[in-house]
């Protein structure tokens, strides 16, 4: 089980103590207690302590400028119990919608991982930024008067007020316009790259992938039938 842990905005360690590192492919709609729904991505990181290991599922809400810390109960567990803890952390992560993937953190060299998590909204929490979506944009208000009858009669405009209306009007020009699917199919491009250049790091050091054992037919059926549930929860919020 985890729980939301509000005390707690950013894992402020350094890059060497992080054992695990993954990250959303993709941004879902997520809607926290208290949260509306938006856009958001997920990143599961486990980390040592002085005491233990620790699990973090951490939620960034875009649109509230939001990190949301969820902890493992329990919170800190021993090096023997962390793959366990590891596969909790994913079951949960993905069962809100989003495929995560491995960072790999294991095939980098200390100057690489330490770029990779300042990087990362999770050292440092995030920045203050002014949320442009919250800026309300006032209209002018047509001014009234009343006449002797008590009807409601509107001000006259005067001319040169409205050659400066004519003048502010922006005009949109249509080649201007940018399809909206060109940032998906540059973000789909991006993610694609983003794979091969994994692979191929893996391939170097295949090794490394060598210490864990093929899983079982149980196993096999068991993610199969989880990864169904999660593609049908994907086609279902399309």
């Amino acid at each position: 089980m985890f729980r939301w842990d509000k005390s707690i905005n950013a894992i402020n360690i350094l890059a060497g103590k992080v054992v695990h590192l993954f990250r959303s492919m993709r941004e879902v709609q997520l809607a926290l207690p208290g949260i509306p729904a938006q856009e958001a991505s997920a990143f599961l990181c486990q980390y040592q302590t002085d005491k233990g290991v620790e699990t973090a599922a951490v939620f960034h809400l875009h649109k509230s400028r939001l990190l949301a810390f969820y902890y493992s109960e329990p919170r800190i567990v021993s090096e023997q119990k962390t793959d366990s803890m590891l596969d909790q952390g994913l079951n949960f992560v993905e069962s809100m919608g989003f495929l995560m993937t491995d960072q790999d953190i294991y095939l980098l060299n200390d100057a690489d991982l330490e770029m990779l998590w300042a990087s990362l909204p999770l050292k440092a929490g995030l920045p203050d930024e002014v949320d442009v979506d919250s800026v309300v944009v006032e209209k002018p208000v047509a001014v009234e008067k009343k006449e002797a009858s008590g009807k409601k009669k509107e001000a006259p405009v005067k001319k040169e007020d409205r050659m400066a209306v004519k003048v502010d009007v922006p005009t949109v020009e249509p080649e201007k316009v940018v399809s909206k699917d060109e940032p998906e199919a540059a973000s789909v491009e991006n993610v694609d790259d983003l794979l091969a250049a994994v692979e191929a790091m893996r391939a170097k050091r295949p090794e490394l992938r060598a210490r864990k054992s093929s899983p079982s037919a149980a196993e096999m059926d068991r993610r199969r039938l989880q990864l169904c549930e999660t593609v049908g929860r994907i086609l279902a919020s399309l």
